[in-house]
């Protein structure tokens, strides 16, 4: 029964907290048992079988029905297809850096939009990104299904080093860290023979540290499809009719232990016995774990099954189903160590082929088992009549001949007999030639159903050369439509919502600006300015044709681009120069090279230039130029203003000048006529000659500014 709490409960004086009624823990327990038994229960009867099939006929194993003495030949069509399909598949998606990017909702989420595309796919590269995809593509290629899974953890490192020669400074500087933690030491004296006393004689120490970090991660994993349990009324994992997905591991308790967990939580269901490994799709990927590993002496190495449980229920009880994230611990799901709501499933499908309202898609095995099949029984018939017609078998008269030097079958080796005709062989001729035509037909059935023949993967001359351009273009085009096909199936239901999941999961675990390096270059990212509702574009192009007809496409477009732009300029209504820029990077993309903009810059990124200045109209022109006239005129009158000033300034200072220079010469002169008579002289007269003459002069001044001014009027 739930828990019946619907009050307040008084705790500490006045405090009140509200307690929500939720599920009973065992209650829930039984629930959560329930739901996962029935998963596996469906994963072990109906998808395993299928799988473990998938994986046999991948690792070419023997069907069963060979019989002694006869070919025991397997073919490898699977096995074949899948590695000429997966190199291409891995091209799309990692020869380019924007095969999925974000799309901004609103104009102003644009720049934050493009540091979201590259930051997701910094992460993505940072987890191992290539491995993960090559792994989950080739399990969807064999068995139909690849399972990613994508989180954040906080896990606590731990790691050990060791030192020696370390002086005392050094020592306590080690000692002052707080994230070590000293194991062992070993101190000794620097030198011996000292008169100092061993307490004030220097050391050296020799010291085994751990450094303990506790520091979150975005992690990326590919989980083996046996690992994975899903409720069996799911049409997809982003469908509404996905109520559960588990993911199931054996871990050791140290694992548990560096995630936060309490050891007595968990120390009586660890051993060394694992169903988990026992299971038919886990026997066919590795044998070699079915059986009973070394026996674990220490706890911290000791393993247990592990799940992780992502579920929908109504936990609180509101009548509204929530995800809930459950880990439980034990084979038969025997106890919860956490309990905590989620936003989603953290996990993406891929699926090579879909089928309409079923989770499992189909897989090459499902398109090719038959063909297989049938190629190895015919290969086997051929096989058995060429050894026949090699070493035809040989008829003997009993008595007549030695069976033991019948049974030799060294080349060269004697047959005694007693009678000439007492050995003859049973001539049997090869008949395997007339089998070759089946072969060939079941390899073209193998080419219609998935596009990959010999002249698609280049490795057949003699028919392309013997064919016109457009046979060879539409060969290469029609395999390329059903690679690019899987792909769009890869991107839509995986990669899409894969990151868009790594983008919730950024937004919400990191709340500060970092510093990543892009393209050579050292860029700040702040997630939290980011919105987790972006729209997610795929640039995968489905039916582009071959990648040389593309290219010559681009060059085309390139080339009449540029003509555009010579003829009408860059602000020409057809092609900007940023639609160049696109068209260029588009093309070193598809040359091979990731980063385009070592060679292009994207003018989008570039700070915008400032507008030039309309150009006026004539009527506009003219009249400035008139204006333009009259300031000008009125400059030059004051111009002739201030030079009249000046000159009407320059002859009162002459003047005064000239007034002062005879004042001067005529007290000289006095000076030397009294030094030379002896006498005084009687200046009163010669003073009012001086009067009369700067009179004069000042007169002369008046009069030559009289006529400056007459002349600049």
């Amino acid at each position: 029964m739930p828990e019946e709490i619907d009050k307040y409960t008084e705790e500490e004086g006045d405090s009140a907290i509200l307690e929500v009624n939720h599920l009973d823990d065992e209650e829930f327990l039984t629930h959560c048992q329930e739901q996962l038994q029935d998963a596996k229960d469906f994963l072990e009867n109906h998808l395993a079988p299928h799988r473990s099939d998938a994986i046999d006929v991948y690792h070419q194993k023997e069907y069963g029905d060979e019989e002694q003495g006869r070919s025991q030949y397997v073919d490898s069509t699977l096995r074949d297809t899948v590695n000429s399909i997966l190199p291409s598949l891995l091209k799309i998606f990692t020869s380019s850096e924007r095969v999925l990017e974000f799309m901004p909702r609103q104009p102003e989420d644009e720049p934050f939009a493009l540091q979201a595309t590259d930051y997701v796919r910094h992460c993505l590269n940072e987890s191992n990104f290539y491995n993960v995809l090559h792994d989950a593509m080739k399990d969807a290629l064999v068995v139909g299904s690849g399972f990613v899974k994508y989180f954040y953890e906080y896990a606590q490192d731990v790691e050990g080093y060791s030192y020696t020669g370390l002086d005392d400074d050094t020592l306590a500087a080690l000692m002052q860290d707080n994230q070590i933690e000293i194991s062992s030491i070993d101190s000794r004296p620097i030198a011996s023979g000292s008169d100092m006393s061993p307490e004030e004689m220097p050391m050296i120490h020799d010291i085994e540290v751990k450094r303990r970090s506790n520091k979150g991660k975005f992690r990326l994993e590919c989980i083996p499809p046996e690992e994975i349990l899903f409720n069996r009324r799911s049409t997809g994992f982003g469908d509404p009719s996905t109520d559960l997905i588990a993911h199931r591991k054996v871990v050791t308790v140290s694992d548990l232990v560096s995630l936060g967990f309490e050891k007595e939580d968990f120390i009586d269901y660890a051993g060394d016995n694992y169903d988990l490994d026992n299971q038919q799709e886990s026997y066919a990927r590795r044998p070699q774990l079915h059986g009973k590993e070394g026996v674990a002496y220490q706890e911290a190495s000791k393993k247990l099954i592990w799940t992780e449980l992502w579920i929908k229920c109504d936990y609180d009880l509101d009548d509204f189903t929530e995800i809930r994230r459950v880990c439980i611990v034990g084979p038969n799901f025997d106890k919860i160590l956490m309990n905590e709501p989620v936003n989603d499933f953290p996990f993406v499908h891929f699926t090579p082929y879909r089928e309409p309202h079923d989770v499992q898609g189909a897989g090459l095995f499902d398109i090719l088992r038959d063909v297989q099949k049938t190629k190895t029984q015919v290969m086997r018939g051929m096989l058995d009549s060429l050894s026949l017609s090699i070493f035809p078998r040989m008829s003997f008269i009993d008595g007549q001949c030695s069976v033991s030097d019948l049974m030799n079958v060294e080349t060269g080796a004697l047959i005694r007999m007693r009678s000439p005709d007492a050995v003859k062989p049973l001539t049997v001729p090869f008949v395997g030639a007339a089998a070759e035509g089946i072969l060939n037909y079941f390899s073209e059935v193998t080419e219609n159903r998935t596009g990959i023949s010999k002249a698609s993967l280049g490795l057949d001359p003699s028919s392309l050369m013997s064919s016109s351009p457009i046979a060879v273009s539409g060969t290469l085009s029609a395999a390329q439509l059903k690679i690019e096909y899987i792909a769009r199936n890869f991107a839509e239901t995986a990669l899409k919502p894969l990151y868009q999941g790594i983008l919730k999961l950024i937004v919400q675990h990191q709340d500060r600006e970092t510093m990543i390096r892009l393209r050579n270059e050292w860029i700040p990212m702040n997630p939290a300015a980011w919105d987790t509702g972006y729209d997610v574009m795929i640039n995968v192009a489905l039916g582009g044709g071959d990648e040389n007809l593309r290219m010559q496409a681009l060059q085309i477009i390139a080339a009449k681009q540029e003509e555009i732009i010579k003829l009408v300029g860059p602000d020409n209504p057809l092609v900007n120069v940023q639609q160049y820029s696109n068209t260029l990077r588009k093309m070193t993309e598809l040359s091979g090279f990731k980063n385009s903009e070592e060679f292009f810059k994207d003018p989008s990124k570039e700070p915008p230039r400032q507008p030039e200045p309309e150009q006026p109209s004539p009527e506009e022109m003219q009249m400035q130029m008139m204006q333009m006239q009259v300031e000008l005129a009125k400059g030059q009158l004051e111009l002739d203003q201030m030079r009249l000033q000046l000159d009407e300034e320059k002859a009162q200072t002459d003047a005064a000048l000239k007034s002062v220079e005879i004042e001067t010469d005529a007290q000289l002169k006095l000076q030397e006529l009294g030094a030379k008579y002896n006498q005084s002289i009687d200046t009163t007269q010669l003073r009012g000659m001086i009067e009369t003459n700067r009179e004069l002069i000042r007169q002369q001044g008046l009069l030559e500014a009289a006529k400056i001014n007459k002349r600049g009027d």
